[in-house]
């Protein structure tokens, strides 16, 4: 089966949504967009409490290669496998980094038009703010941003904690990168996670020119002259699929699956597909420059039962369920990750670690077993924000079907274990204050925590180094395997986003960022999007 389309776009993720939206809202193209995964209906997807719930089911089995910095493990890097992609399995949190970021893309990777007040705008168009309205918010934008309608007692007690370490209260961490304590806003509304499939895709679902083509994955992009012309898709229950292209052919399946994509398409780097039998037809650095951010838990028991531990199951579930299915009120409207600190640990005036705060255990993703079980308990989730170390992305065999390997070096730059070490203890400094302190019962890890603390660091060094080695996991962070740039040495596309000599072919999502945003990265892809959506439409 054939099929005739003006744009085909893979990946309905954060920013394919994006793409597709603006597609049919301003030009009269016929759009296909495919999506490996299934469609975002579950109740469990809208339900924010639930995020833990569904990572596990509706995610991609991505699994970094053993690596001996971090003790030969292998880490889970979870993307969403679904409509409205890892929006639609995140944590909500609304983050879109420092302006140092953009600008450094503009002053160090040679991209020019990309600095931070070329994205800001792009940030405010997207964004639907229920709170917050000034020259860097936008409030009538598709994406909705709200406060948590749930405040858990133990996130205050976290958000006190770091105002007694001398950190700011900040009602609006966007407000230019700023340093301190306080809670997130979070891409939820109405007590409902606004995905960016609710966001973007809500009211175009029937519409005539739009296409979603779901349980579909992308074999390769047909080449043909140099020219992208189509794309071979597997539908689960129909099989094989030839869609064609008029205009364009858009890459946004993520920083894992863009590469594995190009790569199977004959584009990528030559040595690596010549070696799995592959023609090269566009030697280009695909899936390097692999970058995540990590992050340690610090995990503590409580001496009274009033974490999160237990609201799961049984009475209080269904009490919990009804409340939220009823009124969308109560506990499951909580994001989990409610309150969070940026700190400037190096003294350079900008944030350089972030910490998420849950009023729960964090052992539901602990593979590495140093969790004490079920039992009340809060976690810190402590992690640098600009990672040195480079890691890379390659097929593992020449079939589409093959998994790929995520060689992601986490560590391997020398400076990032001493970072890591220095964000600990950043972390662990919350942990002394009397706001936290006189809740605590033990801090379980890292272990003996405070014994650390008291020993100084020619005591505690190589404790806390070990530690990070053997426990430390992926923020599911993943960007960069694409990147962008003016040259075709160095980089995959161009600074229009069109991959360096291959016509009709654009990627478009966070693979292409050049260097990782000190913070989440839901926001900033949804502004390139916006930005890249700009310069598609302009183009044609």
């Amino acid at each position: 089966m054939q099929e005739q389309y003006d744009y085909i776009i893979i990946g309905a993720g954060s920013a394919g949504c994006v793409i597709a939206h603006r597609l049919i809202e301003q030009t009269q193209g016929r759009v296909a967009l495919i999506e490996a995964g299934g469609q975002d209906s579950s109740p469990l997807i809208r339900m924010p409490a639930a995020v833990g719930k569904v990572i596990p089911t509706r995610t991609w089995p991505y699994m970094t290669t053993p690596h001996a910095a971090t003790q030969d493990r292998s880490m889970s890097i979870a993307q969403g496998k679904l409509v409205g992609g890892s929006s639609s399995v995140n944590g909500m949190v609304y983050i879109r980094g420092h302006r140092e970021d953009y600008d450094g893309w503009v002053r160090d990777e040679g991209c020019e038009g990309w600095g931070f007040n070329d994205l800001l705008p792009y940030f405010v168009r997207s964004e639907g703010n229920e709170s917050l309205s000034n020259p860097l918010h936008g409030t009538q934008g598709p994406l909705k941003v709200s406060e948590n309608r749930y405040r858990h007692p133990l996130s205050q007690a976290f958000i006190r904690a770091g105002q007694e370490v001398g950190l700011p209260y900040v009602n609006d961490f966007n407000d230019n990168g700023r340093q301190g304590v306080g809670y997130y806003q979070t891409t939820t509304f109405n007590g409902e996670r606004y995905s960016s499939s609710k966001a973007y895709l809500s009211g175009l679902r029937h519409h005539p020119r739009l296409t979603i083509l779901t349980d579909t994955e992308v074999d390769r992009v047909i080449i043909e002259s140099g020219r992208a012309t189509g794309v071979v898709t597997r539908q689960l229950k129909k099989g094989a699929l030839t869609l064609h292209a008029r205009q364009q052919v858009i890459l946004s399946a993520g920083a894992i699956g863009s590469p594995k994509i190009l790569m199977h398409s004959g584009i990528g780097p030559r040595t690596h597909l010549e070696e799995l039998g592959i023609e090269c037809l566009r030697d280009l650095p695909v899936g390097d420059n692999l970058q995540d951010h990590l992050h340690m838990s610090i995990n503590a028991t409580l001496k009274t039962p009033n974490s999160l531990y237990g609201e799961d199951v049984g009475i209080k579930a269904l009490r919990h369920g009804a409340e939220w299915l009823l009124y969308r009120q109560g506990l499951m409207t909580s994001n989990v990750l409610e309150g969070g600190a940026f700190l400037d640990t190096a003294n350079e005036g900008h944030p350089d670690t972030q910490i998420h705060f849950m009023p729960v255990l964090d052992t539901w993703d602990d593979p590495n077993g140093i969790g004490k079980g079920r039992t009340h308990g809060i976690t810190l989730k402590v992690g640098h924000l600009q990672p040195a170390s480079r890691g890379n992305v390659r097929l593992s065999g020449p079939h589409h079907d093959r998994k790929v390997m995520i060689n992601a070096n986490f560590l391997e730059a020398p400076e990032d274990l001493q970072h890591q070490v220095r964000s600990l203890r950043a972390g662990l400094a919350f942990l002394e204050t009397p706001a936290l302190s006189s809740i605590i019962d033990e801090v379980f890890s890292p272990p003996q925590a405070r014994q650390l603390l008291e020993a100084g660091v020619a005591g505690s060094q190589e404790a806390l180094e070990g530690f990070i080695r053997q426990y430390c996991k992926t923020t599911y962070h993943p960007v960069g395997t694409c990147r962008m740039g003016p040259d075709a040495e160095r980089s995959v596309v161009d600074l229009d986003l069109r991959v360096h000599g291959i016509e009709g072919l654009r990627v478009i999502d966070c693979s292409v960022f050049p260097r990782l945003p000190r913070g989440n990265t839901n926001a900033p892809t949804i502004a390139v999007a916006e930005k890249a959506a700009d310069l598609l439409i302009a183009a044609q």
